[in-house]
């Protein structure tokens, strides 16, 4: 758990000093698994700093969900509405496990960023981070095969929760098919077959939800050069 703000991207250029004049303003919540902190379009003023805990970013239409992105401890969710001129949220936010989190109203992180404007500094950046996401994932959407969608996201996801082991390259997030059909807009049958031919040639093997890559080269080679530059595969760069 992220216990400091000097570990939050958005406040890591303030002084520690001025660190401890700003946790009076924040406010500790807990959600549980599934929780949804926001809802597309509601009306709401509450900005969140995540401590633990992974919550996805997703829009609905029509009963379909597409997840855009995966949240975790050390980002800030809502600033973005916080510093527009609305207050309707862009996006819904669903707790993907036990999360927990800092709360900060509206009002008082307006205060925060006139106060200290290397805030909005920092929030700059964090939106171009999410915008080269969602390029990467608009790429995904619109110009990749089924197989060639589902190695990225494997190479993706390894990229952010990968570790090395004895067993190969473990993706310590455990996935399930519909979870990735819903990131890559395609149907939860097309991954399923998709993952099975994976198994078969030994590329992965998945044990209890968890992925382990067994043969990187091979997997990367079947992305198709989508990602010259593979250390843009780490989501958030800060």
């Amino acid at each position: 758990m992220i216990t400091s703000l000097s570990k939050i991207p958005i406040f890591s250029d303030i002084p520690e000093k001025e660190l401890s004049k700003i946790l009076p303003l924040l406010k500790e919540r807990s959600f549980k698994k599934n929780h949804l902190l926001m809802f597309e379009n509601d009306e709401s003023d509450e900005v969140y700093i995540i401590r633990s805990g992974l919550l996805k970013v997703f829009r609905l239409h029509e009963d379909k969900e597409i997840v855009l992105s995966i949240a975790m401890p050390g980002e800030i969710l809502g600033e973005v509405e916080a510093l527009s001129l609305v207050d309707y949220r862009i996006s819904s936010i669903e707790a993907l496990e036990d999360v927990s989190a800092w709360q900060i109203r509206r009002k008082d992180f307006l205060q925060l960023v006139e106060t200290y404007p290397v805030i909005l500094k920092n929030a700059y950046k964090i939106l171009v981070e999410r915008t080269r996401i969602l390029n990467r994932l608009i790429r995904y959407l619109s110009f990749y095969d089924v197989r060639t969608k589902v190695a990225n996201l494997i190479v993706d996801f390894y990229f952010n929760f990968g570790e090395l082991t004895d067993a190969g390259y473990r993706i310590d997030l455990k996935i399930n098919q519909s979870f990735l059909a819903t990131m890559l807009g395609t149907s939860r049958e097309s991954v399923s077959k998709t993952l099975n031919e994976f198994q078969d040639e030994k590329l992965i093997d998945i044990r209890e939800k968890n992925f382990y890559i067994l043969d990187m080269k091979k997997l990367e080679s079947i992305c198709n050069q989508t990602e010259e530059i593979q250390s843009l595969r780490k989501w958030y760069n800060l």
